[in-house]
C-alpha cells in the first residue's frame, strides 16, 4: 500500500451490513495487537486495538472495511492482499476515521474493478482531513484521484521525509475541489538548502489537471525547491495561502513561489510569499491574474525564462494581469526574461498599481537570457515577441528604476504611466519600443 503515516482522514458514506465469517485475532491475552484475516464481517470492533494488522483479508460484496473506530494513535498495517467482492453499490470499500493514526504496509488492496460499464461504482473520498501526518522520504502525498467536488482539509502539521528525488511532495488533481485548512505542510527544506543546487530536489506541491477548484488558508514552509508547480490546470483560484521559506534566507535557492505552465484562467490572490527566487514565474499560460499578494525576499514577479523552438502553448504567456501586489526586499520588481535564439510570445500583459519596497531593479525586461549560463549575455537575440505590455501605476523604492536589454525587432506596443518609484539611479534601457520614454 502506498502511503503513509499519522493521518486523520474522514471518508464520506456509511458502511452496509451483511453477514460474514469474522476473523479478528488478538495476539495474546490482554494484548492490544489485533489481526484481521480470513473473511471480514461488518461491524467488527477494533476500538481496543493499538495495532491492527490486516492480512490476506476477504471483504464480502457490498461491505465496507470499516476502520472508522480506530483507537487514537493506532497503527494499521496492510500485509498480503485484501480483496473486495463486487456489487452495485456506492461504497466506500474502505472507511477510515481517527486521529494520529499510522497507516502503512507492503500489502495490496484489490478492488476487483474489471470494467463496471454504467453500473454503480463505490465512491472514493468526498471529504478528507489530513492532520499530524508524516510522509516518508521519497513518497508523494497523492491526492490526484480525489473525487469531483471533494473537500480536502489540512489541520495540524504534515512533514515530509528528506531524499534526493524530483517529487512532488504533494500531487493534486481533479475537478471542483476545495482544498483548505489552517494546517502547515513542512518540506524540511533545510536538509536540501545546505547541500546546494547540485542535488536533485523535489517540487513541493504540484497541481496537475486541476479544474474549477480553490485552494486557501494553509501554510507551506521550508520548501526544498519550487513551492507550487501548476500545470495544465484551468479555472482555479489560490488565495490566502502562506508560502514561508524565510528560514532559508542566504542559503536556499530556486524556492519559487508559483510556477505556471500551460494553464488557463488561474487566479492567485491575497497570498504571502517569503522566498529566495521568483514570487511568480510564468513559464507559459493564458488569462492569469496575480493580485494583492505580498512577495518578500525573492526575485520579484517574473515572466520566463521563456522560449521554445516554436510559438506554441509551451512558449506563450498571454493575458496576464499583475495588480495591487507589494514586492519587498527583492532583486527585481516586475521582470520579463526571454531566452536567446528561441521563439515565443508575451502578449497583453498589464501591471497595475503595484508597490515596491527596497527593490534592486524596479522594471526588468531582457531578451538576452541564457539557460545554459543561468544569466544574461548582454546580446539580446531572443526571438520571443514581447508586445502589448502596460505598466500603469508603480510606486515605492528601488536602487535602479530600469534594467532593459530588449531585442528591438520583436518588441512593440509598450505603455508606461504612473511610475513614481524613488530610485537611486535611472539604470539602463536599450532596445525598448519608441512608444515608451525612459
Amino acid at each position: 500500500m502506498k502511503l503513509l503515516s499519522a493521518v486523520s482522514t474522514a471518508f464520506a458514506l456509511i458502511a452496509a451490513s451483511v453477514n460474514g465469517t469474522p476473523m479478528l485475532r488478538q495476539e495474546a491475552e490482554g494484548s492490544s495487537s489485533c489481526t484481521l484475516t480470513g473473511t471480514y464481517k461488518s461491524g467488527t470492533d477494533i476500538s481496543s486495538c493499538s495495532t491492527v494488522t490486516i492480512s490476506s483479508l476477504s471483504v464480502p460484496a457490498g461491505v465496507t472495511l470499516d476502520l472508522s473506530k480506530a483507537k487514537a494513535g493506532a497503527t494499521i498495517e496492510f500485509t498480503g492482499t485484501t480483496t473486495f467482492g463486487t456489487a452495485k453499490w456506492d461504497g466506500p470499500l474502505v472507511l477510515l476515521t481517527g486521529s494520529s493514526l499510522t497507516v502503512k504496509g507492503s500489502g495490496t488492496l484489490d478492488g476487483k474493478a474489471l470494467g463496471t460499464g454504467n453500473r454503480a461504482r463505490p465512491s472514493v473520498a468526498r471529504s478528507v482531513t489530513i492532520g499530524s501526518l508524516t510522509v516518508p522520504a521519497g513518497v508523494t502525498l497523492d491526492l490526484s484521484k480525489a473525487k469531483s467536488g471533494a473537500t480536502i482539509t489540512f489541520t495540524g502539521t504534515t512533514t515530509f521525509g528528506t531524499a534526493k528525488w524530483e517529487g512532488p511532495l504533494v500531487l493534486l488533481g481533479g475537478n471542483s475541489l476545495t482544498v483548505k485548512g489552517s494546517g502547515t505542510l513542512d518540506g524540511q527544506g533545510a536538509w536540501y538548502w545546505k547541500q546546494g543546487q547540485s542535488i536533485t530536489r523535489p517540487v513541493f506541491f504540484r497541481l496537475q489537471n486541476v479544474v474549477g477548484s480553490t485552494l486557501s488558508g494553509f501554510t507551506l514552509k521550508n520548501s526544498p525547491f519550487r513551492t507550487f508547480s501548476i500545470v495544465t490546470s484551468k479555472q482555479t483560484t489560490l488565495s490566502g495561502l502562506t508560502l514561508d521559506s524565510s528560514a532559508g534566507n542566504g542559503l536556499a535557492k530556486n524556492t519559487d513561489g508559483f510556477d505556471l505552465t500551460k494553464n488557463d484562467h488561474i487566479t492567485i490572490t491575497g497570498n504571502k510569499i517569503y522566498n529566495q527566487d521568483d514570487c511568480l514565474a510564468m513559464q507559459s499560460s493564458t488569462n492569469t491574474v496575480f493580485s494583492n499578494n505580498l512577495c518578500c525576499g525573492g526575485h520579484g514577479v517574473s515572466i520566463g525564462s521563456l522560449g521554445g523552438n516554436a510559438v506554441d502553448q509551451s512558449s506563450t504567456v498571454q493575458g496576464l494581469t499583475v495588480q495591487g501586489n507589494t514586492i519587498q526586499n527583492s532583486d527585481n520588481g516586475i521582470r520579463i526574461k526571454t531566452i536567446i535564439g528561441l521563439k515565443g510570445l508575451v502578449s497583453d500583459v498589464k501591471y497595475v498599481d503595484n508597490k515596491l519596497q527596497n527593490v534592486k531593479n524596479a522594471i526588468v525586461m531582457h531578451s538576452d537570457y541564457s539557460k545554459s549560463k543561468g544569466g544574461y549575455t548582454g546580446s539580446p537575440t531572443s526571438a520571443v515577441a514581447i508586445e502589448g505590455v502596460t505598466i500603469s501605476g508603480l510606486t515605492g523604492s528601488a536602487t535602479n528604476l530600469y534594467d532593459i536589454v530588449a531585442n528591438p525587432n520583436v518588441v512593440s506596443d509598450w505603455s508606461f504611466s504612473g511610475i513614481k518609484v524613488s530610485a537611486s539611479a535611472n539604470g539602463k534601457a536599450v532596445g525598448q519600443p519608441n512608444s515608451v520614454s525612459v
